[in-house]
């Protein structure tokens, strides 16, 4: 993607599909083009397993197909996927055979359970279809049944299991990972291989096994199976060609509890870990290598999954170091970026001090769901995006003995939604150029954004701005085809966004210039082709001034189409200086890549093509002199809580003192302040070192902070590490650390703060105005009338010291249903002092008189981050007690209840034959009552006035939808009294007939 294309007018919205009303995509579009050639094609699988093909270009169908019934989210109760669960996890086309595999989640009837449908009856099917025709390539593999390697007591059961990550093929076979539904039910995450060329299972590896997670068998059991779900927002299991990396989420078993164990050690209770799988002869799988956070039995407890976002393999010529060859980012719910040795992942506390031993670890205190992007040119970059927070840039870096280090270095001016459900950042750039980074992100509520991928020296990403698409449907990201992209919203609809099909020119773009140094000037030739006759080129625009074209260089008058020209293009540094200094600021006086966008203007002979051609422009600025540059900007190490009777923590952050210059760069002194900068008179400290420490303001300390008097070479970066360490109590701490040096001056902000550990007040509304204990964790809707709304409420408070985070939150759906869908969601911050509410609403269906009490249940699952707050399971229940009319028993019940709507023409004549009366004064119960003295099991309402009796059950052939019963009674105008059509409302007594039965009693 060209961001002179992208980030101009030419760059739109070319075309969007509907599909299915209910109908979502949670596996993202695939791009994909033939072994055969020709147009590209779009791939899609869908909830309700539907796969489609469609013309990338245009839009346009190919081929559908429906491959199973969808299974019905209704039969699990967990919330994360509405309506269908069918095809879930992203396929993955084999580019050599033109043929798409993936996972579809359907049922057998009668398999585990009586009927059609039900959570046992729940399987999972492994299919390959050729993408140019959907046919199968071979009958669907039946996963069910399957047994796990490395515990054959497990084995797979697709009811109670999701198969949520993106699909991995490794040679012949494809591998699928699986976790739960909301850690619900008896489950284990397992990783699955289907060898296609035999057709076959070929390795089930479980996350859990072993005697502390053993296999119980009772389906309905939370926590049965030890969990261990793998479901990564539905990024998909990293490879490096020999090895599966991928990450888990709550476990249970908890074979590390204390002492410290090797990546090597064989743990079986893998929940927690990122896991590193040989794969061996045949595909099978086999543990090598995890890393399990010191404290990842407190993330089980506050249900801060670290499966919640993918790991990342970093591409291994630009991201290694000292004893580092292949490095991985993964980010969960804990607020912690770990940055591994994918060769040696870290194991449980073999960190200094039994902390985790990994290369880094990036304190944020934000969650992430999908995990992290890369960008390999310039340097290196790693991205997050925490909910609610804006997306972070990381740049590689070195500490003096070249172990790999990153800063933050930027961050976007924009927040994601404040909600699960934003996707993982994605770096594109054009035919692999610095300069032409784009940053894209998914989000719920904002749609689509993009930005350029480097940080300006602000500390800022440049926002591209985008065609307006509706909020993305969640953890999605963008496909990318032959100039143009590809998203789903949460309606089901597909949109493809790209820079018009017509465009007048076709020229050289990039134009790179290479390295410029300041002072001095360079020039390059664009060359233009004409696809049409254009009456004139009207001139050009340039995005930086500094890049120089004269509108008297290009052509003028008539170009004929097939035509060419050139033009130069000068970029001047010529009057262009280094400028370093606090407060300075001009965005081309820095060194490094520089890019912006020429914009060659058109009037065409011909209609329908565009008046505008970008082409993008790029190079390096170097300065002769030294350049000191610091990152970040402000080092923020976030908030510390401090516990009682524990040690005071402690945050180490690099902070990179980098010389961009040509000549190298002596620091001349350091000193921090804590005035206002503004201010006209700044007191300053001087740095002072006591035993190698480094004293840069209250809180913050530095172990290798460079002497003064020390030499940067050119290019050289050197990464210091910086600590905050509360070391007057809870509050606010900040210092201004300043810089000197032969190349200029810089400063950089250390901030963070400390407070006492979050608290959560739990109460249900009793529905009186007031509020339950915090023990009770039953919503009792009691008695309610047919059609009618009542409330309850669900109050969290947070009584502690610090922000209070809901890490899990799993509301119910159905007639029990949240008033708003994003009240306390997962990930949503609650202030300290403040309370978070979510209104609960039980909506009863409208129904006839005389059906029997109706009890409905459901539940809403939720814990925060308060270690000693728990998974809290809300039981909400409720009854729906009808209207009596017409005779009762003498237990007060009803003599006939409601059978149902029928469709009164059968040929044989009217289902209940008998006509007691006809007259403006019917009702059900008044009708009943008639029957009844003349003893007749069945009574009926048509036509608003009549009534009928009889003693014949009406046929089920005649059954119809109730909604098609809709007159009222002439005597009671809140009763339906059958419909337009000669439907009839028909009611039977049910001491003398069973609903369903052939006969009478």
């Amino acid at each position: 993607m060209d961001p002179a294309v992208v980030d101009s007018s030419s760059f739109g919205q070319l075309w969007k599909v509907k599909f299915n009303s209910l109908e979502q995509f949670y596996a993202k579009p695939l791009v994909y083009t033939p072994v055969a050639g020709g147009n590209q094609i779009l791939f899609l699988a869908s909830s309700e397993n539907w796969i489609r093909t469609l013309d990338a270009k245009l839009g346009t169908l190919i081929n559908a197909r429906q491959v199973h019934t969808p299974f019905l989210q209704s039969d699990i109760g967990c919330t994360d996927i509405p309506n269908y669960i069918g095809i879930i996890g992203t396929p993955v086309i084999d580019p050599e055979t033109d043929i798409a595999y993936f996972f579809s989640k359907t049922y057998i009837a009668n398999y585990r359970a009586a009927g059609a449908t039900g959570t046992y009856n729940g399987v999972y099917y492994f299919h390959g279809v050729y993408v140019n025709t959907l046919a199968d390539v071979f009958p669907p593999i039946l996963i069910d049944g399957s047994q796990s390697d490395n515990d054959p007591a497990k084995y797979f059961i697709g009811g109670v299991i999701l198969q949520r990550p993106s699909l991995t093929q490794v040679g012949s076979v494809v591998y699928g990972a699986f976790g739960g539904h909301c850690d619900l039910f008896n489950y284990t995450g397992v990783v699955i291989g289907i060898d296609v060329n035999l057709k076959a299972i070929v390795t089930n590896f479980a996350v859990e096994s072993g005697p502390l997670a053993p296999q119980t068998n009772v389906w309905s059991q939370g926590s049965g199976g030890g969990e261990g779900g793998i479901w990564m927002s539905g990024m998909a299991i990293a490879t490096d060609g020999d090895r599966l990396f991928f990450v888990t989420g709550n476990g249970d078993g908890h074979e590390n509890n204390g002492v410290p164990a090797s990546g090597s050690s064989g743990c079986q209770t893998l929940g927690e870990a990122c896991v590193n799988l040989a794969i061996g002869p045949g595909g099978k799988l086999s543990l090598t290598d995890y890393f399990q956070p010191y404290d990842y039995q407190n993330m089980d407890g506050g249900d801060e999954d670290f499966g919640s976002g993918g790991i990342a393999l970093l591409d291994p010529t630009v991201f290694y170091g000292t004893g580092v060859s292949k490095m991985g980012v993964t980010a969960g719910k804990n607020g912690k970026i770990y940055i591994l040795n994918a060769n040696n992942m870290g194991g449980y506390k073999t960190g200094p001090g039994e902390t985790d031993g990994v290369i880094q670890t990036i304190v944020t205190n934000e969650a992430v769901f999908g995990g992290s992007g890369s960008y390999p040119l310039e340097g290196g970059y790693i991205y997050s995006t925490p909910v609610g927070y804006p997306t972070y840039v990381y740049k590689l870096g070195f500490s003096g003995s070249g172990v790999p280090i990153f800063s933050l270095v930027g961050q976007s001016h924009e927040t994601s939604a404040g909600r699960v459900g934003v996707g993982v950042p994605t770096i594109t750039s054009y035919k692999n150029q610095p300069g032409t980074s784009i940053l894209w992100m998914c989000d719920p509520d904002a749609g689509l954004r993009a930005w350029y991928g480097v940080p300006g020296s602000d500390g800022f990403l440049k926002t591209i701005n985008l065609p307006q698409v509706n909020g993305l449907n969640k953890f999605q990201r963008p496909a990318f085809g032959d100039t143009r992209l590809y998203v789903t919203d949460t309606t089901g609809t597909l949109y493809c966004l790209g820079s018009p099909v017509n465009l007048p020119l076709n020229c050289t773009s990039p134009i790179s210039f290479g390295s410029v140094a300041l002072g001095s000037e360079a020039t390059e030739t664009v060359t233009c082709k004409a696809n049409i006759a254009i009456t004139s080129i009207n001139g050009a625009t340039v995005g930086d001034a500094h890049f120089q074209v004269s509108n008297s260089s290009l052509p003028a008058g008539p170009v004929a189409a097939g035509a060419t020209f050139s033009f130069p293009v000068t970029w001047n540094l010529n009057n262009t200086v280094v400028t370093n200094a606090p407060n300075a600021s001009y965005g081309n006086t820095s060194p490094g890549v520089k890019s912006t966008a020429l914009t060659l203007l058109t009037t065409n002979a011909v209609l329908g093509y565009s008046t505008e051609f970008p082409i993008s422009l790029t190079g390096t600025e170097v300065s002769q002199k030294a350049y000191l540059s610091l990152t970040p900007v402000t080092v923020d190490y976030s908030g510390l809580v401090l516990l009682n009777n524990q040690s005071i923590p402690t945050v180490t952050l690099p902070l990179v003192i980098d010389n961009s210059g040509l000549s190298a760069l002596t620091i001349t002194g350091y000193a921090y302040t804590t005035d206002d900068l503004d201010d006209d008179d700044i007191d300053y400290t001087n740095v002072t070192f006591n035993g190698g420490t480094a004293e840069l303001g209250v809180g913050f300390t530095s172990s290798n902070l460079p002497a003064v008097g020390t030499v940067v070479n050119a290019g050289q970066s050197i990464s210091v590490d910086t600590t905050f360490d509360p070391i007057t109590g809870v509050g606010q701490y900040q210092s201004y650390l300043f810089v000197w040096s032969t190349g200029g001056s810089k400063y950089t902000i250390l901030e963070g703060s400390a407070s006492t550990a979050p608290a959560a007040n739990f109460s249900i509304s009793n529905g009186e105005g007031g509020w339950l204990p915090q023990d009770n964790l039953l919503m009792d809707f009691g008695d309610v009338a047919p059609g009618s709304t009542s409330s309850r409420q669900i109050r969290i408070c947070d009584v502690g010291g610090s922000v209070l985070e809901v890490s899990k939150s799993k509301p119910p759906s159905g007639v029990f249903r949240p008033e708003d869908p994003t009240s306390l969601h997962e990930s949503q911050d609650i202030d300290v002092g403040t309370c978070a509410y979510a209104t609960v609403l039980f909506v009863s269906n409208n129904e006839e008189p005389n059906i029997l009490p109706q009890e409905y249940n459901n539940t809403w699952t939720l814990n925060t981050d308060d270690l000693n707050f728990g998974v809290h399971v809300v039981e909400i229940q409720g009854t729906v007690v009808d209207t009596i009319v017409g005779p009762v028993t003498s237990t007060g019940a009803p003599v006939y209840e409601y059978l149902g709507c029928f469709i009164d023409d059968a040929p044989t004549g009217r289902l209940l034959p008998n006509n007691p009366y006809t007259d403006a004064n019917n009702s059900n119960g008044r009708c009943q009552t008639s029957c009844l003295a003349g003893k007749y099991i069945f009574s009926g309402t048509e036509y608003q006035t009549e009534c009928f009796c009889g003693n014949t059950p009406p046929p089920s052939l005649y059954s119809v939808a109730d909604t098609l019963c809709t007159f009222a009674c002439s005597g009671a105008p809140n009763q339906v009294c059958g419909g337009l059509g000669g439907y009839i409302s028909i009611y039977y007594d049910a001491a003398l007939y069973t609903p369903g039965s052939l006969g009478t009693t």
